[in-house]
């Protein structure tokens, strides 16, 4: 989950494992608005594998959000459970 480490400092991953899509997508909007704030560029959202829809989900979401410059699956293991978010 997205939270504060220290006064001024961001997470930059956030797991929506295990939610369903539109509690995963509330959570998303409020952690991406953070590390705008926090001026972070670079953020990971861990979402699992599955069947994909999680995954599906999170990655529309990201596509239509006018501050996400773009976004990508990391290479290696996480390649399906996670994506790479660059922010504008």
């Amino acid at each position: 989950m997205a939270r504060l480490r220290d006064e001024g400092e961001a997470e930059h991953e956030l797991d929506v494992r295990g939610l369903r899509a539109d509690e995963a997508l509330e959570r998303l909007e409020g952690f991406l608005d953070r590390a705008l704030l926090h001026g972070l560029s670079r953020v990971q959202v861990i979402h699992g594998a599955g069947t994909g829809a999680l995954r599906a989900a999170v990655r529309e979401r990201l596509s239509q959000h006018p501050t996400v410059k773009d976004w990508s699956a990391p290479s290696g293991a996480r390649g399906n459970g996670a994506t790479v978010v660059r922010l504008a």
